[in-house]
């Protein structure tokens, strides 16, 4: 038997609320459940990712912590770093850009229902991004 796909399911209390967050923060799609609100559920798809909202009441600490992510998104591109400084004006920014001991550069962000997400990217020119301390 092949596991072919990996979902994350988060519960949140607005579900028409998260899909318009994730879809002006990382440009998810929403699918969602029923046709009309108030939704229950919803799947989100950008590219090859996807992320399942039910609503619910969210499993999330009241303070976010630093490297205790819910959700972990590999991207690609060249703004990596405009991408997290445009996230940090907006306030939602837990961990800025840091380059990991496994060879990755990643950055926390938190979604309105306390939920953290965690972007990692491989980046070409890592000298300039602090390591965690």
């Amino acid at each position: 038997m092949a596991v072919t796909l990996a979902v994350p399911l988060l519960r949140v209390t607005d579900v028409a609320r998260s899909m318009e967050w994730y879809r002006d923060t990382l440009g998810f799609t929403g699918d969602p459940f029923p046709a009309k609100p108030p939704f229950e559920f919803a799947i989100l798809r950008k590219g090859a990712a996807e992320i399942m909202l039910r609503r619910g009441v969210p499993r999330v600490s009241s303070k976010p912590q630093r490297y205790d992510w819910d959700v972990y998104l590999r991207i690609e591109g060249s703004r990596f770093r405009e991408v997290c400084a445009h996230l940090q004006i907006r306030g939602i920014v837990n961990r800025p850009v840091e380059q990991m001991p496994y060879g990755l550069a990643e950055f926390e962000i938190v979604d309105p229902d306390g939920h953290v997400l965690c972007l990692s990217q491989e980046l070409d020119n890592e000298g300039d991004v602090p390591r965690p301390s």
